[in-house]
């Protein structure tokens, strides 16, 4: 009885020794097993999508008026200053004769002898004006005694009246000799006013001040603020996408985005230097607000973003750019199917800042990964980051 006992203890102990292998076994083979890998998920979704171009742009009056001088002379102090209101044919400036200004030491010395040889002139000519009287008063009285023809009177009489005009012309030439010698403080009385040529708001005075200006000198800027649009300069390569009629918003202002359409697309690039150094071809796209009740709160010159879309996709299937990247020409993603990455090649459309469309390859509801990396391959064991 004792040997039968003893058996059953050896039978008890080997059976539980292999156990205890066989379960060290299986958890050392369990331990070896390569764990998932955490990774960063996403959910396949719709939504709408739009493809947008954005670019710096400026507001600006539609209708800007340069006032410029009509005349050459002295501009009295403009007494407007940016911002006030005008009327069409309201007087905003005024302008008087310049002085005569100083001369120069040879040309003051050829003024005082162009002087002297008109005051000589004008003595030649009086003395050959009353020559001329003389002769004319002896032949009129021989011929009152029908001694001389009346031809010789008439002859007399238009040597007269040419000696008459020869010395007016003296002494007018006298009077534009002296002229030249007028104090230079000296200004004439006649004066000019400048009149606003439509109803609007002065937006810069580039003459303040009193001064001599030459005609068409610039004095004042007016515009109509009742129409104001923006102007965006596009790259070249990006405004050749755009079409008059495509819809935009007006961003960065210092309010909500505001509703406006492409209106334009001038047809003359360029070339500007960037910030950074790097030659651009830019071209101007003009941009009208929908709502011209809220443009009125802008001015003239006012910095603004443009953002205009050029496609847009409703209810579209999407990826987030992060999943997707290139395989070959075309794109792809790594989809989680039972805990396994799986390399799914998909085709798509246009794209945003955050999202593309995925024509074929995705349903929503499916599950990606979020930039994979090197990391990931195709049938690598995978789990969602905190599960």
């Amino acid at each position: 009885m004792g040997r039968d006992t003893f058996d059953r203890r050896r039978r008890r102990a080997r059976i539980f020794w292999i156990g205890a292998a066989i379960i060290a076994a299986a958890l050392i083979g369990i331990g070896m097993m390569p764990r998932p890998t955490e990774v960063d998920v996403a959910v396949i979704d719709r939504g709408d999508l739009r493809l947008d171009l954005v670019d710096e742009g400026r507001t600006r009056m539609h209708d800007v008026y340069t006032v410029s001088a009509p005349v050459s002379g002295r501009v009295l102090r403009v007494d407007v200053d940016p911002g006030d209101q005008v009327k069409k044919g309201e007087v905003i400036a005024r302008m008087t004769q310049a002085a005569a200004g100083f001369l120069d030491t040879r040309s003051d010395l050829a003024a005082r002898a162009a002087v002297e040889a008109a005051e000589a002139s004008l003595r030649a000519a009086a003395t050959e004006l009353e020559l001329a009287r003389r002769e004319h008063e002896r032949i009129e009285a021989l011929a009152g005694r029908g001694l001389v023809a009346q031809s010789a009177v008439d002859n007399t009489r238009a040597r007269l009246d040419a000696a008459q005009a020869a010395r007016d012309a003296a002494e007018a030439e006298l009077a534009r000799a002296r002229s030249a010698l007028l104090p230079p403080d000296r200004q004439g009385q006649a004066s000019t006013l400048v009149r606003s040529p439509v109803d609007g708001h002065v937006l810069s005075v580039p003459q303040k001040s009193e001064n001599v200006v030459a005609a068409g000198s610039p004095l004042i800027l007016i515009g109509d603020p009742s129409h104001i649009e923006v102007v965006a300069e596009f790259l070249s390569q990006d405004a050749v996408r755009m079409q008059p009629g495509d819809p935009a918003l007006i961003e960065n202002w210092g309010g909500p985005p505001l509703p406006a359409t492409v209106e334009r697309i001038e047809p003359v690039a360029r070339m500007k230097v960037s910030a950074l150094g790097v030659e651009e071809q830019r071209t101007n796209v003009i941009l009208q607000f929908e709502d011209r009740a809220a443009a009125a709160r802008f001015g003239h010159d006012y910095r603004v973003d443009a953002r205009v879309t050029i496609e847009s996709v409703e209810d579209a299937v999407r990826a987030p750019l992060g999943a997707l990247f290139r395989q070959g020409d075309g794109w792809a993603v790594y989809k989680v199917v039972d805990g396994k990455a799986v390399l799914t090649p998909v085709e798509t459309g246009i794209a945003d800042i955050a999202y593309r469309q995925v024509t074929s390859g995705l349903e929503p509801g499916d599950t990606v990964i979020l930039f994979p990396g090197d990391a990931v391959s195709d049938g690598l064991r995978v789990k969602p980051r905190g599960q």
